[in-house]
């Protein structure tokens, strides 16, 4: 019982120390390079009416990929319904993809793009 105890002992000096965490400044490791274009941007969007599908349309037959929050338009159901058959006519037009993330936003994905929607981790 005692050699149990003196192996034991140095594993409860090893506790981790909550003080010892490093709290990381994300901007270090952002960096915009404002001169190279790119060939599809990912682009981050709030959908609050219809009158904003234009331009989300417009953005699909560039090329780009969207992130769309549609938060705002769930509690319009005739609204968000028509919001997403609109998006999903764009995907068809384009052979891209559609896919919901979550309750609240949809990715939207140009030609050449398929979202995978199984997930990596963290459960099916």
């Amino acid at each position: 019982m005692a050699a149990l105890k003196e192996l034991f002992k140095g594993a409860a000096k090893s506790k981790s120390n909550v003080d010892e965490y490093v709290d990381l400044d994300l901007s270090d490791y952002e960096e915009v390079i404002e001169n190279e274009p790119a060939e599809m941007y990912i682009r981050i969007a709030e959908l609050n009416n219809l009158n904003e599908l234009p331009d989300l349309k417009k953005e699909v037959y560039d090329g780009n990929l969207l992130l769309v929050d549609i938060s705002l338009l769930k509690r319009d159901k005739f609204n968000l319904d028509r919001a997403i058959k609109e998006l999903k006519q764009v995907v068809e037009d384009v052979h891209g993809d559609i896919a919901g993330v979550g309750e609240e936003q949809v990715i939207v994905a140009p030609m050449g793009v398929r979202i995978d929607r199984s997930k990596i981790f963290g459960g099916k």
